[in-house]
Formats: structure tokens, sequence, C-alpha cells
């Protein structure tokens, strides 16, 4: 992954009883003080956001991944534009 790269993955999942508690409202807003480096066998370069929540039935898991270990102004700026058009219910 360049240093200029993101990754964003959305999962979603019904699950009977419903486990997520709701953590966030949807979407969720990324800033440099959610994003941890050194996250299990990635290099410390690579920053990654982890998130979890309940939106209405749906448990709602966010998993993003920056090129840099602190993301740029430019970089948050695209992922959080991008969640606010992602359409999870």
């Amino acid at each position: 992954m360049s240093s200029g790269g993101i990754g964003i993955q959305i999962t979603l999942a019904v699950e009977h009883p419903i486990r997520a508690r709701r953590t966030f409202a949807w979407p969720p807003h990324i800033t440099r003080r959610n994003v941890h480096a050194g996250f299990e066998g990635l290099p410390g370069r690579i920053g990654v956001y982890q998130g979890q929540t309940r939106v209405g039935t749906h448990e709602v898991f966010v998993f993003v991944v920056f090129g840099r270990a602190v993301p740029t102004r430019r970089q948050l700026n695209r992922t959080n534009a991008e969640l606010q058009r992602a359409r999870v219910a």
C-alpha cells in the first residue's frame, strides 16, 4: 500500500440475539486520534481504524487501513466523505 492509500471495509451482519451496542452514530467521523499503528502483523507505517455499532437491526463493522501511521488531513477527509455516502440499512 502506498503512503497515500486508503482501504475501507464495511461489514453488515444480522445476529440473533443482537450483540453489538450502539457505540457511535452512523456514519462514523474518523480523526487522527482514532487511528492506531502497529495492528496485528502490519508494518508500523500502516494506520488502522476499527469500529462497530448497531444501525437498526444491523451490526456494522468498519475497518479502515491508511498507508501511513498518521493519516493526512486529505486522507481523513476522503475517508469521511466516503463513509458519509455509505448506506447500511
